[in-house]
Parts: structure tokens; C-alpha cells; sequence
């Protein structure tokens, strides 16, 4: 509720500011705070605030795999982390909307599959960041790591979430990749980063 809360002020703020951008505006204090901040969340509930392979274990205690366990969390985390993000989007447009901004339906279709790979591969950062440290308290590090780089526009941000998001949203992609280039990247961070905790979860 918090999340959605943040992501209808900022469309209404920027609405009130001038209408002319306020849908791109809002869509990057979205895309920049709401929501890295909400798939971390998810990802700290997903793993019960412990290590990825410690949430595993109630189930796999009674006998199936660590691994297929923490993988299934981690693709419910993952999914959770991309229609979450997708409404986080939309709801950014609708805010922001007035008569000078393009037609909804277009920008709502755009935000919302963006919104989706963003928050998925999100959620593979912190799926692997949580297999490490005590507590899982390694998927601060890749949190951190997006906030103070993944603004740039070189190669440790293109291993980054937010810098490839950014690039969808309309501006510099890293390392010059293409839109579609840097919808690939996303959809391979959530993907591989996912299989990666499953692994480091093995008995």
C-alpha cells in the first residue's frame, strides 16, 4: 500500500508541477525509488528475513531438494517482483495523465511490460544477493550497488537493473545497447541470477 501510496503522489506532484512531462517524470522517480525499494521488500518477506537457503528448508526438511525449493521461491519472488512493478507503472501513468500527455492506453502498455522486466530482474538480484551473509543481508549489496551506479552509462550499471530500465523509459542505455538489446539483458539478469540461488542453495 506504501508503494502504490508513493507512486499516486509522485504522478499527482509532477501533474500539479506543469503536464507537459509529467508522465515521463513520474515514471523515473518510479522507476529510480518505488519500485527497487518495493521488490526489496518482497524479496525479504520471500525469504522469511533469513538466507535464501535457510527459507528453503521447512519444506525441504520433509525431503525435496533444497534447490527445487529455493528455485521455487525465487521464481515466485521474481513473479511477484514483475506484475507488482508492471501496477506500480500503471499507476504512475494514470496519476500522471492529462490532455497534453500521449494516449493512455499506449504509455499504460509501455510502462506496464517495462515495469514488468525491471521488477523481474529485480527480483533475480535479490534472490542471489539473499544466498549471501548472514541473514540473507547480501541482497542489500546489489540495492546499493543500483542506487550509486546503475545511473551511469558503463559497465558495471549494464549489469544493473535501473540503468537498462532507464534506457526503456526513453534515455541512455549503457554501453549504447538498444532498447531491445537492454530488454534481452533485464529479462537474462532474472533469469540466470535466479538459477545462480538455486544453485548456491544445493545440499
Amino acid at each position: 500500500m506504501l508503494a502504490l501510496a508513493l507512486a499516486l503522489a509522485g504522478g499527482l506532484i509532477e501533474r500539479r508541477v506543469t503536464t507537459a512531462g509529467a508522465v515521463d517524470r513520474s515514471l523515473a522517480a518510479t522507476f529510480r525509488l518505488v519500485i527497487p525499494l518495493f521488490c526489496f521488500a518482497l524479496a525479504a518477506r520471500a525469504c522469511d528475513r533469513s538466507k535464501l537457503r535457510d527459507a528453503a528448508w521447512p519444506v525441504a526438511r520433509y525431503g525435496a531438494a533444497r534447490r527445487d525449493v529455493a528455485l521455487g521461491i525465487g521464481v515466485a519472488l521474481v513473479l511477484a517482483s514483475a506484475a507488482s512493478s508492471a501496477l506500480l507503472a500503471l499507476v504512475a501513468v494514470a496519476s500522471a495523465q492529462s490532455a497534453a500527455a500521449p494516449p493512455f492506453a499506449r504509455d499504460a502498455f509501455t510502462s506496464g511490460w517495462i515495469g514488468a522486466l525491471v521488477g523481474a530482474a529485480y527480483g533475480g538480484w535479490f534472490a542471489f544477493g539473499a544466498t549471501f551473509l548472514e541473514r540473507g543481508r547480501g541482497r542489500l549489496v546489489p540495492l546499493v550497488l543500483d542506487f550509486l551506479f546503475g545511473s551511469g552509462a558503463g559497465l558495471f550499471a549494464a549489469l544493473l537493473p535501473r540503468a537498462h530500465g532507464r534506457a526503456l523509459l526513453g534515455g541512455e542505455g549503457p554501453l549504447g545497447l538498444s532498447q531491445p538489446q537492454s530488454s534481452v539483458a533485464l529479462l537474462l539478469m532474472a533469469m540466470l541470477l535466479l538459477v545462480a540461488a538455486a544453485l548456491r542453495c544445493r545440499e
